[in-house]
Order: structure tokens, then sequence, then C-alpha cells
């Protein structure tokens, strides 16, 4: 046999050499040549493959491993640090709980952070025809829609505050519902001032802020405050001054010792309230404040602030919709006994829940009976129920049609049929954030 036969024989795959049975032309040595050079190129193979599956494995295992190690020992220790300066910074601002809603304002909330600015010569619209009012103990008249100063991208923009306020009143509408809280009374003051300029007499502006729990808390605090408020504001009086919440920070902390050693003149947050009731009381008396009342509360912090016997609750703004629960809705009760008007934020549902809340069938009946919008329904509503509202938009075109809410009314059915809404609850309100003692 010569060495190319050998080859070409070599080249025969196994199983057309089968062992057991060599071909007639060949003999057992051909045969074994064959299958021996066969199973080393077969095991050849195995190795090759068994060696690459090895190496795929470690290099992906090092991937992974290098991953790992990035994450844990570079990526995480930077967020921490980034947090931590976060917090840190957060916390030595004047007011961090305002310092908080800032960033997320600006940086997590959707939508516009502009509002674009009044026309030069544009013409002053009339205050609307069929304006509604409440009466408050100080002989005010607080028009019952207004616009909300919080809680929107555009609310924390220097720029866009100023624009929204000046286009609100322009627009014909009086109520403005601001607070320290955001952070944004210059802008505001600057709004006003430029309204006033336009020919907007300050007497038909109905000016709301809320003095936050806190340093500015108890009587010295709070006297401090009203000074330092007004010179933001630009204004010699504002109409109606909230406290915010009966505590700090929605009263995650205790009643008694949440002030203790924070260099204040009061100890406690019943003590602190009482301060700050009687500060706001004097400056009510010089003219500085119309009206005072509160934010947030429940009964038994108002019955601790009658008690004192010095400027009555003229206002308790709070959460209000069709969907507020049971031991909400006692609250409101509590108001209208004792004569106390109420505010409601989040008319809409708030959040979230304002999307939810545009697909309820009943909402969109009425709003298709009267041609208005869902939201217009839902402020009408609350409107008739003796609640004003204080809807917030950087938009003028909604500034426009929350206005409009004036202009129609819901018969007594279609109360009754949204009233029935409170059945089938599309939220919940955490009872952390009205503490109860």
């Amino acid at each position: 046999m010569t060495l190319a036969t050998a080859d070409r024989y070599s080249n025969w795959k196994i199983r057309d050499l089968p062992v057991k049975k060599a071909p007639r032309s060949g003999n057992r040595i051909l045969c074994a040549l064959a299958t021996t050079s066969a199973q080393a190129r077969h095991a050849r193979r195995r190795i090759w493959t068994d060696s690459a599956c090895l190496s795929s494995k470690r290099t992906r295992m090092g991937l992974i491993g290098q991953c790992a190690r990035l994450v844990f020992f570079v990526i995480l220790p930077l967020i921490t640090v980034a947090v931590a300066a976060l917090v840190a910074y957060v916390s030595s601002t004047e007011y961090p709980l305002g310092t908080f809603f800032w960033f997320l304002g600006r940086y997590a909330m959707p939508g516009s952070t502009s509002t674009p600015p009044v026309p030069s010569g544009m013409t002053l619209s009339p205050r609307p025809a069929r304006e509604m009012f409440v009466d408050l103990p100080g002989g005010s008249k607080m028009p019952m829609l207004g616009l909300g100063l919080c809680c929107r991208p555009s609310a924390y923009d220097f720029d866009a505050v100023r624009n929204s306020v000046l286009w609100f009143l322009v627009q014909g509408g009086r109520l403005l519902d601001g607070a320290q809280l955001y952070l944004n009374h210059d802008a505001v003051g600057e709004g006003i001032k430029d309204a006033i300029a336009l020919g907007i007499p300050r007497e038909e502006i109905f000016m709301t802020t809320k003095i936050m729990p806190g340093k500015d808390f108890g009587y010295k605090g709070t006297t401090e405050w009203v000074d330092r408020m007004l010179k933001e504001l630009q204004l010699d009086y504002v109409d109606l001054v909230l406290i915010h919440f009966p505590r700090n920070f929605f009263g995650l902390f205790n009643e008694t010792t949440e002030y203790k050693g924070a260099g204040m003149d009061c100890e406690s947050a019943r003590e602190c309230r009482a301060g700050t009731w009687k500060a706001l009381t004097e400056a009510r008396e010089k003219g500085l404040i119309r009206e005072v009342g509160v934010s947030n509360f429940r009964p038994v912090h108002m019955e601790h602030i009658q008690a004192l016997n010095l400027a009555p609750i003229a206002v308790h703004q709070l959460q209000y919709h069709p969907w507020i629960p049971g031991w909400y809705q006692e609250i409101a009760e509590y108001n209208d006994k004792h004569n106390i008007k109420m505010t409601g934020y989040f008319s809409l549902g708030g959040g979230i829940n304002k999307a939810k809340a545009e697909t309820v069938a009943t909402l969109n009946t009425i709003a298709d009976h009267h041609n208005r919008s869902k939201a217009q329904i839902m402020l009408r509503w609350s409107m008739q129920k003796g609640v004003s509202v204080i809807p917030g938009s950087g938009n003028p075109h909604h500034m426009k049609e929350n206005l409009d809410t004036y202009g129609f009314e819901l018969s007594p059915a279609e109360m009754a049929q949204i009233d029935a809404l409170a059945s089938d609850p599309i939220m919940d309100i955490p009872e952390f954030m009205l503490p109860k003692e």
C-alpha cells in the first residue's frame, strides 16, 4: 500500500470504516489505521471544544466579577456619597422640607417648568360675572376659586411663578395660595407688583400664605417671620396666614419633645402652636394680617387653638374631593359645626389619582351634559359644597378654564351622584399626614 493510499483511507469518516467489517480490497491494518486516525481527530475536536467552552465560561465569570466589583466598589459608594451630600445640603438649608420639594419639582415631577410672559398691552379681563365668595370672621370676602402656587415644575422657577401670578390676575382671578414652604414668595411678590402696575387694585387681590412648623414656630419665631414674609412678598399686609401643619414634617415626631433643644421659645408642638397663634393674632390686630387659619389639622388641634380665646380660626385648608375617607369627613363636619370655612387642595384627586378620577363614568356623563371638562365638574362640586378651591397651573389656558367654572351650576341630582362616588374610593389618605395628638 502506498502512502497516498493510506492518506486517502485516513481521511474516511469513522462511520465509513466499521471495525468489525473491513472493505474487501483492504485489510485489517488499513481499517485500524483509519479508525485510529479518526478517533484522534475526534479527541482533538473534543479537547478544543471543551477548552473553548471552559474559556468562554471563564470569560463570562470574569465579566460578571468585573461588573460586580464596579457596582459594589465604585457605583454604590458614589451613589452613597452623592445621597449623603444631598441630605447634608438639604438639612443645612433654611427650610429643608421646602428644599426637598424644590428638588422634586425641578427634577422629578412631570410637566413644563416654564410659563410664557403676558403679552405687552394685553387688555385686563373683568372678574368672573358669577364669582362666588366666602365671608370670613375678620370681614374679608375670599374668592372661592384661586391659583395654587405649589407642587408642579413651574412652581419652582422664578420667572414661571411671576408670569403665572400675572396671567391669573390679568384673566380675572383674584385668590393666590402660597406658602413659605414653596420657597417662591419673592416671585409671587413680583407678579403681584406687575399686576398692580397694570391697574389691578391691591385690595382686590386675596393673598394667602402659610407658616411652616420649624424654626419659625413659636411666638418669637413667628413674630420675626411675619416681617420677613411681608418683605419677601413686597406687601403691606397679607389677607390670610395659615399654620401649614400642626407639627413638624407631617407629624412624624413626638408631640411633646420634638422642639427641645432647638433654640426656640417653646418645647412642644402644642406650646409652639399656641405661641404662633398668639403672634399671628397680634399681627392681625396691627393690620399686618387680615385673617388667620390652619391647614391639615385634626379637631383636637383646633380645640387647643380655640381654647386660647384669641383670633378665631377663619379657614381650614385640607385635601378635599369626593373620595375623602370617613375620618377625613369628620374633620369637615367639625369645620362646618364651628363655622370654619374650608379650602380644598387636590380637588381633582391629586397626582396619579387625577388620571384615575377622569375615567369615572359618572363624571364623564355629567361633563358631557354640561359641555365642560371633568376638572371643571369636580371643582364646581367642591364650590357648591361651600369649599373654595385652589387648582395649580402654569398654563394660562387652564387658568382661564378653571375660572370659567363660575359660569355653570350642577343640579341637586348631579351633586348627589358625585357624592355617591365616595363608596368607590380611588385613593387613600395616609393618616400619618394628619397627626392624632
